[in-house]
């Protein structure tokens, strides 16, 4: 069983995405935005993977890789980034400042799943 970090401000988001994490059996916690996910993964709470929104209050998605990239205790974090607004170039950017994957939105639990098991081998 697995720590995995969800940041996602939308609350039909983040069910569905609580549902696919609890239902592989790992064990799921909630962030409303980048800067409450940035503070729980500060605090030393050993997550194994997060996954983020790109559009939220606070700090957004972006910001947030930005800031755990900068950190090498998470240099090697696997970080799935979901978003419905965001097109070809700024998918491109996301990869390069640091998310492991893209998932659009709305959300696929197929491919959900899948880039969680690859990430926590």
């Amino acid at each position: 069983m697995a720590k995995i970090l969800i940041a996602e401000d939308d609350p039909t988001s983040r069910k569905l995405v609580t549902h696919v994490v609890d239902s592989l059996g790992h064990c799921s916690f909630v962030s409303p935005n980048g800067r409450h996910a940035w503070e729980a993964l500060d605090c030393g709470n050993n997550f194994a993977m997060l996954i983020t929104d790109v559009v939220m209050p606070d700090m957004d998605g972006r910001t947030l890789i930005q800031t755990l990239r900068a950190d090498p205790r998470f240099a090697a974090l696997p970080v799935v980034i979901m978003s419905a607004v965001v097109g070809v170039s700024e998918i491109a950017g996301l990869l390069k400042i640091g998310a492991t994957w893209f998932m659009p939105k709305p959300m696929d639990r197929a491919t959900l799943q899948e880039y969680i098991e690859r990430s926590l081998k």
